[in-house]
């Protein structure tokens, strides 16, 4: 067992590489090391399959973030909002 112990991953390692392989970030012996570690372990096969089909909704859901100006004026509109909630206050 010692010959292959270099293949072994921990469930955080693991999760860290699903990750990355959601990314096509992973190397070739990180595949192998992962595909692995998901034979023997349940829970972390659970995590994988769950992560991608959450990864494959958000592409399906098609979302668009704000730009940063968007933010700004999120951010100055809820500044104005508080303010006036805290003058309404005051006064009664």
């Amino acid at each position: 067992m010692k010959g292959i112990s270099f293949m072994k991953l921990s469930c955080s390692e693991a999760a860290e590489l699903c990750e990355k392989a959601e990314y096509k970030e992973v190397s070739l012996r990180e595949k192998i090391k992962l595909k692995l570690h998901l034979y023997f372990c349940r829970m972390c096969k659970n995590y994988y399959q769950d992560n991608k089909k959450l990864s494959g909704l958000l592409k399906k859901a098609d979302l668009k973030a704000c730009s940063h100006q968007e933010k700004e004026n999120f951010k100055e509109k809820i500044k104005q909002e508080n303010s006036q909630v805290s003058n309404q206050q005051k006064k009664h």
